[in-house]
């Protein structure tokens, strides 16, 4: 195998270095968490990958993907990407029109969708988008009476890519090993001057090289647990996640669904944390709401220990160190009120903590830090990759 340049090349790697014996991902499903070993991930995404190369996939092909974060996203890029083909991660939130102008631009010739809202949206727009020839779910529930030819499921498409690994396991195999480093691994949407949408092509050598930036300055080990909460489409979701995860081992989880997201997240409790501002203004307004509709002991304790972390906050801003006195007092507030506080929102365990995209509210970050939460902001531009420092071209990712 020459150097592992590519995804699909780390994720061959991984399933040759580890295979049955460690845990690649978890998912939880009808309240019991199921694991899937690297040599299981190989297994899935080999079988994607010949079951679309015998449909007509090929090198340079776009396929969408429309769909909450969820194993199959993870097995379905590594498959196309195997395949040399282009994925192109959209928002399954898009509206149809949004969709199919997409679609046109990624020139995708498949689509892998979630779930029958999935479906919908995209058998109402298929005769617009002049590309398209399958579209393959993973969610059946609805979708049985469906009767549309343009339609496949992926346990369809999996046992087709399985019928056909004796005869053309060469064939993936070559693609697998001539995949290169410049090769276009995904399409990443981004706004550019005057809001206009621009797709911009991100090379595995790109992804690779955004995913090492971060471990560069956070190190993050094999034994370390990450929750997906969003989609992949998004590039920070993508690299901080999935591609470092290829490259390091980090395990990945997946909610059942995304009501029970955040319960599930606390059940793993991860080591490294990736969510957008608005989420972490979400749970900042949600502990201070919640805190505010307690008793007055409660509110007062929680105001206390909140100042006290607000002073160590602003001492280590400008580089002091807290006296012996204020940091006993800190941490008495810690075990009190903060752990708790951590613990509920499944961040107990969180070594490494991001706000990924626009800049977090100063006054979010702070409160965040004054009880323990210590998130860095990191940022994403089509020139620089991930960055520390705000990107200065105008293609930002978020």
């Amino acid at each position: 195998m020459d150097k592992e340049d590519t995804l699909p090349k780390l994720m061959y790697r991984n399933s040759q270095q580890w295979g049955d014996t460690r845990v690649a991902l978890r998912k939880k499903e009808y309240g019991i968490w199921r694991a899937y070993t690297w040599e299981d991930c190989y297994r899935k995404a080999k079988a994607i990958s010949l079951g679309l190369m015998t449909l007509g996939l090929e090198a340079g092909n776009g396929v969408a993907v429309l769909a909450d974060n969820s194993p199959e996203w993870f097995w379905s890029e590594l498959g196309v990407q195997t395949a040399r083909g282009i994925v192109a991660g959209l928002n399954p939130g898009g509206s149809a029109e949004e969709t199919k102008g997409l679609m046109t631009l990624a020139r995708a010739k498949f689509a892998l969708a979630q779930d029958q809202e999935q479906v919908d949206k995209l058998l109402e727009i298929k005769d617009g988008i002049p590309f398209l020839q399958k579209i393959i779910y993973w969610r059946e529930k609805g979708l049985k009476h469906y009767r549309d030819p343009v339609l496949m499921s992926i346990a369809e498409l999996t046992k087709l890519g399985e019928a056909q690994e004796k005869s053309r396991s060469k064939d993936f195999e070559r693609r697998l090993h001539h995949g290169k480093a410049r090769d276009v691994a995904m399409m990443v949407f981004a706004l550019g001057p005057k809001e206009t949408l621009r797709i911009v092509p991100a090379t595995h050598q790109f992804l690779i090289a955004s995913a090492e930036a971060a471990l560069s300055c956070h190190s993050v080990r094999d034994t370390d647990e990450y929750f997906c909460m969003i989609s992949p489409a998004w590039f920070f979701e993508q690299t901080l996640g999935f591609v470092i995860s290829l490259l390091t081992g980090q395990r990945l989880n997946f909610a059942e669904k995304a009501e029970t997201a955040l319960e599930n997240s606390r059940e793993i409790s991860p080591t490294v944390v990736v969510y957008p501002p608005k989420l972490w203004e979400k749970i900042t307004e949600a502990i201070q709401r919640n805190t505010n509709g307690s008793t007055r002991l409660k509110r007062a304790v929680f105001k206390h220990g909140v100042s006290i972390g607000y002073d160590r906050v602003d001492l280590l801003a400008n580089g002091h160190r807290a006296s012996l006195p204020r940091r006993i007092l800190y941490r008495v507030a810690d075990s009190a009120t903060f752990r708790p506080l951590r613990d509920k929102h499944g961040l107990k365990r969180a070594r490494i903590i991001y706000t990924a995209g626009r800049p977090l509210s100063p006054e979010a970050f702070r409160f965040l830090h004054a009880i323990g939460i210590n998130v860095q902001q990191v940022f994403g531009s089509t020139r620089d990759g991930i960055t520390m420092v705000p990107p200065t071209d105008d293609l930002s990712i978020e």
